[in-house]
């Protein structure tokens, strides 16, 4: 078994004293250079993690002073500096700064391990420009180098617009570099690194026990499936088709992590609040979570809740995207520095990625309209087949040969006494028209129960009857002599009427 050394990778020896030199070159002097083109790489990396920290803070506090001012002043107010001035002094604090101290006070356990070791000095943090004054050297800037926006506010906001748009994507752009950065940091062990591990009774298990979850939802998909398979192929003779179908279940069933339910609950315009969350919970971004929050989706439809749907579609499909951009691997690097690059694209309205994102968007939300509509039809046409299935009680002949008759008793007959006093006004309407089909139409809004009473009472004032026809003479002369009484005359009617019957026939 060949032995695996990975686990080393991450030791880089500056001093090896083992290292392997050529005959020609001085193996004390290489271990030297080494030792020093190490450090110096290290400098260096750390110099530009500082600088596009600060940048990443400076620009994003710019930002937000843009956008209040923009928002509460009239672009003819935009052009007096006073009022510039005065608005946004008032708003934020006109001495705040860059202060790295602060900032890693203020993030605690938020701000990434690779950004809590940096050093700076108190003149670093002491030449840093107040924010508000970044502001006001903008606004001096933008009308030095554009001489005609100094009396048309308008085109003063276009160009602070467009001066945001560079920023937000210098934001996204040196996001993805800080990542990079972070991560090459993390690879190597230095001594900046050592720290006593073992002096705490209480270790937090929180987050890679979520991530151990996620994980193992997103492998249900693929690996418990040919355990499925193996389990249904060797499985002994007397094992119940009902203990395999618990096994498969087991393995199908979805489940949406708290983490996925918070995260579906983000307004989908607020873009920065939904990347700033799978930053902290990139294990969420897996098929497995997504086929998961996609199902919810069904189910806000079925309900009626249309904009429940679409904004489950659209965070659903953001896991999706951030998967296959990252190729859905656990690797965390890959995936923040995914979730990074899409949400850059989707941010800028007019990339073609955000493009593609909003159409699959609008076509998995109007294919989900539509299974639901059927869905829903499906389970109506259901509930209608089974209100069909209710018994009921119909009167039909059951000879071919012979039909029922529906006939009025006489009036003041025993019978008619019966009918005009224990039948509904409905079903006594109905025999009076003499059409069993109308008196069917009484018994088929009955229960049971009640059209069985009714029918006795039917049979006891002989309301229905049975009226046939002979099919030859043979019949005819069967009857006369069990009947044994009739003449001639009779017979003679009674032949002509069996011709005539069997005519029609």
């Amino acid at each position: 078994m060949p032995i695996d050394y990975s686990k080393w990778d991450k030791i880089e020896l500056s001093d090896d004293s083992d290292v392997e030199v050529h005959p020609n070159v001085d193996k004390r002097s290489f271990i030297n250079w080494k030792q020093r083109d190490i450090h110096e790489k290290r400098q260096q990396r750390n110099i530009e993690i500082k600088s596009i920290l600060i940048q990443l803070t400076m620009y994003a506090k710019l930002n937000a002073r843009l956008d209040s001012l923009m928002e509460k002043l009239e672009p003819l107010e935009l052009l007096d500096e006073k009022k510039v001035k005065e608005t946004i002094d008032a708003a934020y604090d006109p001495k705040e700064k860059f202060d790295y101290h602060k900032l890693k006070n203020d993030k605690g356990e938020e701000l990434r391990k690779g950004l809590r070791d940096l050093e700076f000095s108190t003149d670093e943090i002491e030449s840093m420009p107040p924010y508000n004054e970044m502001v006001e050297d903008l606004f001096t800037q933008v009308k030095e180098d554009h001489p005609e926006v100094t009396s048309d506010g308008d085109k003063l906001i276009n160009h602070l617009k467009e001066h945001r748009a560079k920023i937000d994507d210098i934001l996204s752009k040196q996001t993805i570099k800080l990542d990079s950065l972070l991560q090459e940091k993390a690879n190597l062990i230095s001594s900046d690194d050592y720290h006593t591990g073992f002096d705490s009774s209480f270790v937090n298990k929180e987050k890679e026990e979520a991530e151990a979850k996620a994980k193992a939802a997103a492998d249900t998909k693929s690996k418990p499936k040919s355990e499925t398979a193996l389990e249904t192929i060797n499985t002994p003779t007397g094992q119940s088709s009902s203990q395999a179908q618990e096994v498969v279940d087991e393995y199908d069933q979805l489940n949406v992590l708290p983490e996925t339910a918070a995260f579906a609950k983000i307004p989908y315009h607020q873009l920065d609040k939904s990347r700033d969350f799978l930053l902290k919970n990139s294990h969420i971004c897996t098929e497995n979570q997504k086929d998961s929050l996609i199902m919810t989706a069904f189910d806000h439809q079925l309900e009626g809740n249309t904009n429940k749907t679409k904004q489950v579609v659209h965070q659903s499909l953001i896991l999706q995207y951030v998967g296959q951009l990252s190729g859905n691997g656990q690797v965390r690097a890959r995936l923040l520095q995914g979730i990074e690059m899409f949400f850059s694209n989707l941010m800028n309205r007019s990339s073609p990625v955000a493009a593609a994102f909003n159409d699959d968007v609008e076509r998995t939300f109007q294919h989900i309209q539509t299974r639901c509509k059927i869905i829903s039809e499906e389970r109506q046409g259901q509930a209608n087949d089974d209100e069909s299935e209710v018994p009921v009680i119909q009167l039909r002949s059951l000879d071919d040969s012979t039909q029922l008759t529906v006939n009025t008793p006489f009036e003041g007959s025993k019978e008619h006494e019966v009918f005009s006093t224990k039948l509904s006004k409905e079903m006594q309407d109905a025999i009076k028209t003499g059409d069993l089909d109308e008196v069917n139409k009484v018994f088929a809004a009955m229960k049971v129960e009640d059209a069985e009473e009714v029918l006795e009472i039917i049979n006891e004032c002989n309301v229905i009857g049975l009226s046939g026809y002979l099919e030859n003479e043979e019949e005819f002369e069967n009857l006369k002599a069990q009947h044994g009484h009739g003449n001639e005359d009779e017979e003679e009617t009674a032949v002509e009427s069996a011709d005539i019957e069997d005519t029609v026939d």
